[in-house]
């Protein structure tokens, strides 16, 4: 398994399949990416995938924009989860389409996915989305379970005032529909930088109280030590923004750009590796291989300077399986 100068190793990637999306939601951090209109096609998606399944990759992630736009999603899934070495293909996605394509990514090879929604209140929904019809993606978490794309997990951003007094009601949803509810921190960017000073805030108070009636509470170690709270209602994991030491000192991942390009870190824009120039242009298998090892040893932690893996932290990565 490739590791990056910091002996973090390099587990997954998350590859953005388009820019497009049918809801516009507020908080929307785009993945750190600009929207794009060129797009990688589906055996460009499945190179690079091999490429990087050859030094140690074994998860793929697809996200967007919203992935199931591209026509050709199944043909996606099913490329990747081809490739040797590849364990699992998941997605994130506003299931807004999922009814209708559950059962053929199931058949292609999805596993998984995770499932964005804030709010089970329509008018707070469409607020959010700008508007997105609610009963769309609650059809779409049913057929994910139909399907076995499982476990669903729903992310839930909280937003002061807007739906934190409904995490309750979420919980039970969530375990009445077999899935895992994510509380997220609501992210600071550039692209809701209002929406954040008004919305945002400390998920301290939550997470006393789901430690206060947990049953057991689960550490998934070098996946940020998220913390997941097993309930009485069903499960819970909160995750904390990523303006943290804790996401940067054990992030196991890289992403792609929608228009073929390497992002080494979530939070920067100056760091990128294109390689569908070159992937277009007759790049050979080594020449992206050049390129793919440039990209790993531009992975930093952003918040480098606060960040001390020490030897016995980076014996314990080494060990860690695949999460």
């Amino acid at each position: 398994m490739i590791r990056d100068s910091y002996g973090r190793p390099l587990k997954s990637l998350r590859i953005s399949v388009t820019s497009k999306c049918n809801f516009d939601c507020v908080y929307c951090h785009q993945e750190g990416i600009e929207k794009s209109r060129s797009e990688m096609t589906a055996e460009e998606i499945e190179r690079i995938v091999r490429l990087s399944a050859a030094h140690g990759v074994k998860k793929v992630k697809i996200t967007g924009g919203e992935p199931l736009l591209r026509h050709d999603i199944e043909e996606i899934i099913e490329r990747i989860a081809g490739v040797e070495g590849i364990i699992e293909v998941s997605m994130t996605t506003n299931a807004a389409l999922l009814t209708k394509k559950a059962e053929g990514l199931r058949a292609a090879g999805l596993r998984r996915v995770n499932i964005s929604l804030d709010t089970l209140d329509p008018a707070v929904f469409k607020e959010i989305t700008q508007g997105g019809r609610l009963e769309t993606v609650i059809e779409g978490v049913k057929s994910a379970v139909e399907y076995g794309l499982e476990p669903v997990k729903l992310n839930m951003v909280v937003m002061r005032n807007l739906n934190t007094d409904k995490i309750k009601e979420m919980i039970a949803f969530a375990s009445e529909n077999r899935a895992i509810l994510q509380l997220i921190g609501l992210m600071e960017n550039e692209y809701s930088d209002e929406f954040f000073k008004e919305y945002s805030c400390d998920l301290d108070r939550i997470v006393a109280e789901l430690e206060e009636e947990a049953n057991e509470v689960l550490i998934r170690k070098f996946m940020q030590n998220r913390t997941r709270y097993i309930l009485d209602e069903g499960e819970v994991e909160v995750v904390f923004p990523m303006h943290n030491t804790e996401f940067c000192a054990n992030c196991t991942r890289i992403r792609v750009t929608a228009d073929g390009k390497f992002k080494p870190c979530l939070m920067r824009t100056d760091n990128y590796v294109d390689f569908l120039d070159a992937m277009r242009s007759g790049a050979s298998d080594v020449e992206l291989e050049k390129l793919f090892l440039e990209a790993v040893s531009r992975r930093e932690p952003y918040f480098k300077k606060r960040v001390d893996i020490s030897e016995a932290e980076a014996a314990d990565v080494k060990n860690e399986g695949s999460v």
